[in-house]
């Protein structure tokens, strides 16, 4: 289960909702069921046209907090000032809402996604306002093109308070009547631009009780407490995740997985330093604690190492990556998981080095394990800041 969150949300937010979802997924299943759930984070910053609108609002109109107004002017609930009206129409009519997504944060959500289906797992994505836009992107992503997974089947999205016209896979979606931000979204929507999807349920007369005036708010109005909006929802949810298949199981979960992808070029490369001095890649899939599990070699990726937790060992692992083969810059995207803690990191890649790199990849990430197997371990995982190749000194980690 993956949250992705909508506009004007901090991380914290989005994680108050992720928990909400759990907490109700551990009312709704037996002990046995929940058990085997993961619950994840699709986090986006807010982007595009209406913190855009909202930040011009202020200063146009000389107010230092004009949120409560600006909602119901956009919503329709009040007059619009004049001034305000005409940056709509100028705003509007320039906006590309076909660009909302943030490329970096896209990319981050398809390897959360794409990870969790190559371990195994059906992935079910709780899409809210913003975060339609970026899991109906991640959708194509994953499942169109030379990188194309075989296992949509595996994928399911519940689409929640959506501005979007669709979702993709012809998912369900919940979207109140009273909801003021997809009704300003209807309003702003240019000539030419499908607009959200129409509501279609509403949460007046429910009894349940909403702190959010705008109606939009997914822990307090979604997901409100005898509301209609979180009878469906769940309903949904509970019937698309149980019609999931599950896919194949390609790579292993562990202690500590990296898993890297990359682009059109042929061929970059994943290595890993282990503590006790092995060198995990290509040439050697097997090191002391871990293994390169799912190693790309007709190009494009991914490729997966994992530990385990029974050979998980104390030190650090030094992760990196060698652009092998290829004729234009090229960029690696990791994501790390050690532990409870998952990070991702982008290296864009000039030029393809060979055999060269095997001893002296791009160094991307050093993951700190402490403690042991009586105590428990903990991690930390911090990125290395590198030099470009060819000024960097050789590496050294002991006997490859």
């Amino acid at each position: 289960m993956v949250f992705g969150n909508g506009i004007m949300n901090t991380k914290d937010d989005a994680t108050r909702s992720r928990n909400r979802i759990k907490e109700l997924f551990g009312a709704t299943l037996s002990p046995e069921e929940f058990s085997k759930l993961e619950f994840g984070l699709a986090y986006n910053q807010s982007y595009g046209f209406f913190n855009d609108l909202y930040e011009s609002a202020k200063q146009k109109l000389g107010a230092e907090n004009v949120i409560i107004s600006f909602w119901r002017w956009l919503g329709g609930q009040e007059a619009m000032p004049d001034e305000l009206q005409k940056e709509v129409k100028t705003m509007a009519a320039q906006f590309d809402f076909a660009t909302r997504v943030a490329p970096e944060d896209l990319n981050n959500h398809v390897l959360l996604y794409r990870t969790g289906m190559l371990e195994g797992k059906r992935v079910l994505v709780f899409a809210h306002s913003q975060g339609n836009f970026f899991v109906n992107a991640a959708y194509e992503k994953l499942f169109t093109g030379d990188q194309a997974l075989a296992t949509s089947q595996s994928f399911g999205i519940i689409a929640i308070a959506t501005p979007a016209s669709y979702t993709v896979g012809d998912g369900p979606y919940t979207t109140l009547v009273e909801d003021l931000v997809i009704q300003a979204i209807s309003l702003v929507t240019p000539p030419g631009v499908l607009p959200p999807r129409s509501p279609n349920i509403t949460n007046i007369g429910s009894g349940a009780v909403s702190s959010d005036w705008k109606g939009h708010n997914f822990i307090d109005e979604y997901m409100a407490e005898g509301s209609n909006s979180i009878v469906q929802i769940m309903n949904d949810a509970v019937l698309i995740f149980s019609s999931l298949q599950q896919p194949a199981q390609l790579a292993q979960e562990g202690a500590i997985t990296a898993m890297l992808t990359w682009g059109a070029e042929p061929d970059v490369d994943l290595h890993t330093f282990e503590p006790n001095g092995s060198h995990v890649y290509y040439a050697q899939l097997h090191g002391v604690s871990g293994y390169l599990d799912v190693d790309d070699v007709t190009g494009y990726g991914p490729e997966h190492y994992y530990v385990s937790c029974t050979s998980l060992e104390p030190g650090v692992y030094h992760i990196g990556v060698n652009y092998f083969n290829g004729s234009s810059p090229e960029t690696a995207q990791m994501q790390i998981r050690a532990g409870l803690s998952v990070r991702t990191f982008t290296r864009n890649l000039l030029t393809a080095v060979g055999t060269e790199g095997d001893n002296n990849p791009v160094l991307v990430a050093d993951i700190t394990v402490t403690g042991d197997q009586q105590t428990g371990f903990s991690f930390d995982i911090q990125e290395v800041v590198t030099s470009p190749p060819s000024s960097r000194p050789p590496i050294s980690f002991g006997q490859f």
